[in-house]
């Protein structure tokens, strides 16, 4: 994969080379998955994390990803995890980490579980509850024709609009269904069966009240007849109102008034005559029909009446009992067959035995997780389900994701920690293949460090990662959990300058992690790269001086650490040493006094070519800078000052001794030089650390110029 950038722009952090990139701009991970971008404080790792992560106006970037472009104006393809400073919480949810197989099938079940319950309730069940069967509302008058008591709670549930099913359980409503079978329903006429259903549950409805008749009370009546037959005059007499002559006969002038008076005086005396029983079929059963009658309720009614005979009434009971019969096999079927329409039968069964034990950390990860968390934490990391049966991630029985830093009890390593770890995981499960970690170990001991460059490695080595760092020890220890398993670059970013991403080639990187590498290096390989001889050996005294000590060479150290002070004028052979120590590279004698080194230029100056070993050329440069400054300071102040040099031989000492008054002039020398004994001392001492690399790139060239020249220009003034 190549990530070619084009532009990066964020505020004015970035140099003009950034806005128009087109050298030292590219990220070519070749076979490698890993790519680290070393970079000093102040260079903009941040700042160029947080221009990939597209979360501020004012960035922006283009970059090509393997020939397609993106721009801070798509959906970004870098997945961020940012340094210790913006991980105060831990975002997320226990299923961003969580990777485990079974527990991962575990959640898609619970997923597609939920998934299809909200469509069956919601919508498949309460949409034909109501369409289908009439029931829209909680209390329906359905409930007697539902045989099975927890089929009338689920639909009283889902026909409730607010609920739809919200407050049925899940296990046992399938429990409940699965028990039912569907039962062959018989032939029916569907109109019959719609009339039934609109009948049943409107509120005088003819059906029930058929049902309650007792037929043994029916006798014949056909006096009723004149009921009907007066109904239908007095409709006829007031619905032609505007007629003066009758309309059936033609005899003029009919006195309508007192025909309609006539003919409900008739109906009353006949309603009289009646019995109870006729009046109930008349008054609430035949009057409630008023549209179509399939099942011919109210000739079968009144054909009774007349003739008294209840056969027929009784054949019309049996019809209503067979739709009674249809409409309860086809909701408790309903029911039975959308549940088999979905597979929730079969997940809720699965969903059952993987939650039915303890959760366990299953995956190597989280196991790794588990382990290096809990042994490096008082409080364990543990996985718990919480009454609803699902997941949690938890810190010593508390919740910690999405709680703030300050609620974790922790302390600030553990808390780095533990972010970092988990945004390892969350990393490996992003759909984003490039994973940008800025600053991944800041503030970690080496315990810490090294769990996390083999978490690095290991959670994502499915991805493709941008290692943004100033921590040699990360590279290192990178190194040494996986040999070659990164490329490596240098971030420029400062003005005059070559800037951009510097590639180090891997003999480059392979002299930065192993000290052997170097010295073999400078055993035999260097004789090919130095251009600058005299300048080279110059360069390599203080290193040498630390190789001596390590070493045990009292001799030479002492020689060496008399040069290194620029008030003594002792001649060291410094082609003698180099050769004892590492073999005869040097072609010339370099026999140099503190006063011949110092009368060196140094601006602007190359010691080796820089094809091969560019940053091993800025670090020469930057030591023989650094042991230039050392030497002008000690020399210029004992001289100045007249310092007793047997009493007062170290930097510190002579700076203090030089300026011990209390006036302005004194306090402010004092202040200025102390405040740079590490660029002046600590960085020409390697007995420490004999990482000769580690100055050079932690300072760019321009500031070490800056301080060159402040400090070059305090010692003119004195």
């Amino acid at each position: 994969m190549k990530v070619i950038f084009n532009k990066v722009q964020r505020f004015d952090i970035f140099e003009p080379d950034f806005n128009e990139f087109t050298s030292n701009n590219t990220f070519d991970f070749d076979r490698h998955r890993v790519v680290v971008v070393y970079g000093p404080n102040g260079s903009g790792k941040s700042s160029l994390a947080a221009v990939l992560s597209k979360k501020e106006d004012e960035a922006e970037y283009s970059v090509s990803i393997d020939g397609t472009i993106f721009t801070n104006q798509q959906e970004t393809p870098f997945h961020i995890i940012n340094d210790q400073n913006g991980r105060n919480i831990i975002s997320g949810n226990t299923e961003d980490f969580i990777l485990g197989d079974n527990i991962k099938r575990e959640y898609e079940l619970k997923r597609n579980i939920e998934s299809q319950f909200d469509v069956l309730f919601r919508t498949t069940l309460s949409g034909e509850l109501k369409q289908q069967f009439g029931i829209s509302t909680r209390t329906h008058p359905f409930v007697e024709l539902v045989k099975v008591e927890k089929l009338r709670e689920f639909i009283s549930d889902l026909a409730n609009q607010k609920s739809k099913g919200d407050n049925i359980d899940r296990k046992d409503f399938i429990n409940t269904v699965k028990t039912l079978t569907v039962e062959a329903v018989p032939d029916y006429d569907p109109q019959k069966l719609q009339f039934f259903i609109d009948d049943w549950k409107a509120k005088g409805s003819a059906i029930k009240g058929i049902l309650e008749l007792n037929l043994a009370t029916l006798k014949a009546e056909p006096q009723y007849l004149k009921i009907d037959e007066s109904t239908v005059a007095i409709k006829v007499l007031t619905r032609f109102d505007y007629i003066d002559d009758c309309i059936v006969c033609d005899n003029p002038s009919i006195d309508r008034d007192s025909l309609i008076v006539k003919k409900q005086k008739v109906q009353e005396v006949v309603k009289t005559s009646l019995s109870d029983f006729t009046k109930k079929i008349l008054e609430e059963v035949i009057t409630s029909i008023t549209g179509e009658d399939p099942f011919n309720i109210r000739e079968t009614l009144l054909d009774a009446i007349k003739s008294g005979n209840i056969n027929p009434v009784n054949q019309l009971i049996t019809d209503i009992d067979f739709y009674r019969r249809v409409y309860s096999v086809k909701i408790s079927n309903f029911f039975v067959e959308n549940l088999n329409a979905t597979s929730l039968e079969e997940e809720s069964a699965e969903y059952e035995n993987l939650t039915g034990g303890k959760p366990e950390f299953e995956n190597e990860d989280i196991i790794f997780i588990e382990k290096f968390l809990n042994s490096c934490l008082d409080r364990k990391i543990e996985l718990k389900r919480d009454d609803d049966n699902n997941l949690r991630l938890l810190l010593g029985d508390q919740e910690f994701l999405e709680k703030g830093r300050e609620k974790l009890s922790l302390s600030n390593g553990e808390q780095n920690f533990l972010s970092l770890s988990f945004e390892l995981l969350k990393a490996k499960k992003v759909v984003s293949e490039l994973i940008v970690l800025d600053d991944p170990i800041s503030s970690f001991d080496s315990i810490y460090k090294n769990k996390i460059a083999y978490a690095i490695l290991k959670f994502l080595e499915t991805k493709k990662s941008i290692v943004l760092t100033h921590n040699i020890d990360l590279i290192k220890l990178l190194e040494h959990q996986k040999q070659n398993s990164f490329r490596m670059y240098i971030l420029n970013n400062t003005v005059g300058e070559v800037n951009g991403f510097i590639p180090l080639t891997p003999k480059e990187v392979e002299i930065l992690i192993y000290i052997p590498k170097l010295i073999n290096l400078f055993r035999s390989g260097i004789k090919e790269e130095i251009v600058n001889e005299r300048l080279f050996a110059y360069a390599l005294v203080p290193f040498m001086r630390g190789y001596c000590q390590i070493i045990n060479h009292e001799q030479y150290k002492d020689e060496l650490t008399n040069l290194m002070h620029g008030y003594k004028d002792q001649a060291v052979n410094v082609t003698h040493i180099y050769s004892d120590l590492f073999g005869p590279i040097l072609q010339d004698v370099h026999i140099v006094t503190a006063q011949q080194l110092l009368e060196e230029t140094i601006d602007d100056i190359s010691i080796l070519r820089e094809d091969n070993y560019p940053l091993l050329n800025k670090t020469l440069v930057h030591s023989l800078t650094y042991l230039y400054l050392r030497m002008s300071v000690e020399r210029a102040l004992v001289k100045k000052y007249n310092i007793n040099t047997d009493k007062f031989c170290k930097l510190t000492q002579i700076i203090t001794e030089s300026f011990r008054g209390a006036g302005q002039s004194e306090i402010e020398n004092r202040m200025f030089f102390l405040s740079r004994k590490t660029l002046l001392n600590e960085f020409n001492h390697f007995e420490i650390d004999m990482n000769v690399f580690q100055p050079a790139i932690d300072i760019t060239t321009a500031t070490l110029r800056k301080e060159y020249d402040d400090i070059s220009s305090r010692i003119s003034a004195l």
